[in-house]
């Protein structure tokens, strides 16, 4: 089936933003209601508006790599992109936390995402990237080795990711982004969320989570 003849909910399907449970309820309520069913999927909650425009005129992704594999995120999630930054080691944090690392008076706490992956070594913390995220609402560094560029992904370029694929990790991925036989793992960061600093810092106090300490970094910048 050729990607115009695919209907929204497939399409939407394909990029990993909706369910084939969720397409079935919205169908449901379409019956009932009439709406064009792009209107009943956003008014259900199941996606937004810019969830329907990126799948008719392509993912825009930021790409970046990490060991050989290709990853990407939207760039509507992407904040900033750093490279060089200072990092300071917090050595009673839980992997994949790394420690933090200061952007322009805000002290913000950087994520691994090779150790997310449970892969060993990497460039030097000065030599890596940093993608500047949010999770809920709180700012924090995505560490990875290098980013590449800004890709837009045509639908016919999107795939859904296999249930065979990355083991423990298969939720953390929308799609795949495929152009000609180079393949590029699309990350959903909301998956992320779990992933925060538990372990207690020196002199007893215990290490914030991620909104704590991007937070006690705004009043510091205050």
């Amino acid at each position: 089936m050729r990607a115009q003849e695919k209907s929204l909910g497939e399409l939407l399907r394909q990029a990993g933003k909706i369910t084939s449970r969720q397409i079935q309820v919205a169908l449901a309520e379409q019956k009932r209601s009439h709406e064009p069913i792009g209107k009943v999927l956003v008014r259900l909650g199941f996606v937004e508006e810019r969830d329907i425009l990126q799948v008719m005129q392509g993912m825009m992704v930021l790409t970046f790599s990490v060991e050989k594999e290709l990853y990407g995120i939207e760039t509507f999630r992407v904040r900033e992109v750093l490279k060089s930054l200072v990092l300071v080691p917090k050595p009673d944090w839980t992997s994949p936390w790394a420690g933090e690392a200061p952007v322009r008076g805000v002290t913000l706490p950087v994520l691994s995402f090779r150790s997310f992956l449970g892969l060993p070594g990497g460039p030097e913390p000065a030599k890596a990237w940093y993608i500047v995220l949010e999770m809920k609402g709180s700012p924090f560094l995505l560490q990875v080795d290098k980013v590449i560029e800004v890709t837009r992904f045509k639908i016919d370029q999107i795939e859904p990711v296999p249930s065979y694929l990355f083991g423990k990790h298969n939720e953390l991925y929308y799609c795949l982004g495929k152009v000609k036989e180079t393949l590029t793992s699309i990350l959903n960061p909301d998956r992320l969320m779990g992933e925060e600093p538990s372990a207690a810092l020196p002199g007893g106090t215990g290490a914030p989570a991620l909104g704590q300490a991007a937070g006690a970094a705004g009043e510091r910048k205050a």
